[in-house]
């Protein structure tokens, strides 16, 4: 059964673990239409490209497969999306940069080399895919124990080992685990759907207008107006001039007692005691006119 021009379901589902220890490894329907997309996108265009075939070592692993070869719960060989591949007579660097260079809608590329083997890990997914660039390292038995992401000029920068002689490694292959667990590292994206967003909205609204609230009961006239009437009444208190008034009435009062009636006083005074002078000697004058008075005959001359 083709998948695509020059890869068939036999080559994607080949396994030489499975078929060295009887492990069954059939793809159900998903999984098939998940290695037909891998392979209409990402391996029939790369072989184009290179103008020659493109080795599968392992492609689709169902379950017990997996397990053997302890590979992460989540693999993405699991699901038919992944495959180990090389290129005969091209370093296996060159496949790597290639894939990368032609941009193909790969999920995840892997360039993963140890003193043994060398190979291209790429997956695809029709739900979407990163265009995620990685390296395996590897520990002293050739067991991979980190995939450090790398950026595109990293990628580029990358150089295949060679040996003492000056020529490229054996690109052998060893099949085992060769992909970081993607529900940790690359946890697959789940788009939002159009209906939960109204919620999102509503709740980040509403956050916002509870800060308002608490600046609008911060800001209410009522708590302030006591504090602007106290100010007020104690300015009124200061500036009052019904305070000043009696001080000037009765500086005014004191002046005009001094000054008022002390000196008419004596004027008045002084006026009855004339008057006084004045009526005794207009009474002697009376007294002299009277009628009966006598009066001494003045001597002739």
């Amino acid at each position: 059964m083709h998948l695509s021009d020059h890869f068939t379901l036999a080559e994607l589902s080949h396994s030489d673990t499975a078929k060295a220890e009887g492990i069954p490894n059939q793809p159900a329907g998903a999984e098939v239409e998940a290695l037909r997309a891998l392979c209409q996108n990402v391996l029939e265009p790369l072989r184009q490209a290179l103008g020659q075939s493109v080795k599968v070592n392992s492609g689709y692993r169902g379950p017990a497969l997996n397990r053997r070869l302890r590979g992460a719960t989540s693999s993405q060989h699991l699901r038919g999306e992944a495959a180990d591949i090389q290129c005969p007579g091209v370093p296996v660097v060159e496949v790597f940069k290639l894939a990368i260079r032609l941009g193909l809608p790969f999920d995840q590329i892997i360039y993963e080399a140890n003193r043994s083997a060398r190979w291209v890990h790429v997956s695809y997914r029709a739900g979407g895919n990163r265009g995620d660039i990685r390296t395996a390292t590897f520990d002293a038995t050739g067991r991979p124990v980190a995939y450090p992401q790398i950026s595109l000029a990293q990628a580029m920068a990358l150089r295949e080992a060679v040996t003492r002689s000056g020529r490229s490694a054996a690109p052998g292959y060893v099949e085992g685990a060769d992909e970081p667990p993607h529900e940790e590292a690359l946890p697959t994206p789940s788009p939002a759907p159009a209906a939960p967003v109204a919620p999102v909205v509503a709740k980040r609204a509403a956050a916002k207008k509870v800060p308002a609230k608490k600046v609008a009961a911060k800001a209410v006239p009522g708590k302030k107006t006591p504090v602007k009437k106290a100010a007020a009444k104690k300015v009124a208190a200061k500036a009052v001039p019904a305070k000043k008034a009696p001080a000037k009435s009765v500086a005014a009062k004191t002046v005009a007692a001094k000054a008022g009636p002390g000196k008419k006083a004596p004027a008045k005074k002084g006026a009855a005691r004339k008057t006084g002078t004045t009526t005794a000697t207009s009474k002697r004058v009376a007294a002299k006119a009277r009628p009966g008075s006598r009066s001494r005959p003045r001597s002739p001359a």
